[in-house]
């Protein structure tokens, strides 16, 4: 019994003199891993990219901030398109400011400035614009009556009276335009006249242009003719001040005098 309380009471006085322990955990009190000075869970980083940074550069607007931890002034600046710093970014006397960030992605978006930056890869070839067609070398249809010449000048380049007083008709060419020109005949002859305007230089010059042609003489002041072997015939081409006129004949060669005398009783009726 006596020994059955001695080892009692040395239990006891070893339990007495050990330290209490923190409850839930084998450490005694003031010993362990330092617990966390807060108890605020981390905060995960976001993966939203910002709306905003800060640049060191001369304020452009805006009220001064209180100091930035490194003592210059911060200046907050609305989102807006704004040119690039221009002041010192070394830690000179110059101050922050708030810039939104240059879009960036397919290439394709918007820069501040409101122009569209090409895509990656397009091709920066600029096309030349089209040279405009060179216009035709005669416009025809350019006076309301192209019957220039009279009964007179008819009969001599046709060998004989016309048959018919001469007229306007729609002539349809082998390429399918149709003009207009002025007709007469008779038995087995065919005289054409058209009138035109010159859109490469002037009727002049066009009749001085042409080849193996034959000049005509003792005409009117301002004013040329020659006479050219075509296809539709014999053909005098004369010049007047405004217009080209042309007489073709089909079935016979008229003289020079024929040609002569038609020339002058065009010009005559040609319009000023």
């Amino acid at each position: 019994m006596a020994r059955t309380a001695a080892v009692a009471a040395l239990l006891a006085g070893l339990l007495g003199g050990c330290a209490s322990t923190v409850s839930g955990t084998p450490w005694p009190t003031g010993q362990g891993p330092a617990l966390p000075s807060s108890g605020t869970a981390p905060v995960e980083p976001t993966r939203r990219p910002p709306t905003s940074f800060t640049v060191p550069g001369p304020l452009s607007s805006g009220p001064l901030a209180a100091p930035t931890t490194d003592g210059r002034p911060t200046a907050t600046v609305p989102p807006a398109p704004v040119p690039p710093p221009s002041g010192p970014s070394d830690g000179g006397a110059g101050v922050a400011r708030t810039v939104p960030p240059v879009p960036v992605g397919d290439g394709a978006s918007r820069v501040p400035d409101g122009r569209v930056r090409p895509s990656p890869g397009t091709a920066r070839a600029t096309a030349r614009p089209a040279s405009p067609p060179a216009p035709a070398p005669l416009s025809s249809d350019v006076v309301a009556d192209e019957c220039l010449l009279d009964r007179a000048a008819l009969t001599g380049l046709l060998g004989g009276p016309p048959v018919a007083p001469a007229t306007n008709a729609v002539v349809t060419r082998t390429d399918g335009t149709r003009t207009r020109a002025c007709f007469a005949l008779t038995d087995g002859v065919t005289v054409s006249v058209n009138v035109y305007t010159t859109n490469r230089g002037t009727p002049a010059g066009y009749v001085a242009g042409a080849r193996h042609g034959s000049a005509v003489t003792g005409l009117p002041a301002g004013t040329s003719a020659t006479v050219l072997d075509t296809v539709a015939g014999p053909t005098l081409q004369l010049a007047t001040a405004r217009y080209l006129v042309t007489v073709a004949v089909a079935g016979r060669t008229p003289s020079r005098d024929r040609w002569r005398a038609a020339a002058v009783a065009a010009v005559a009726a040609a319009p000023r």
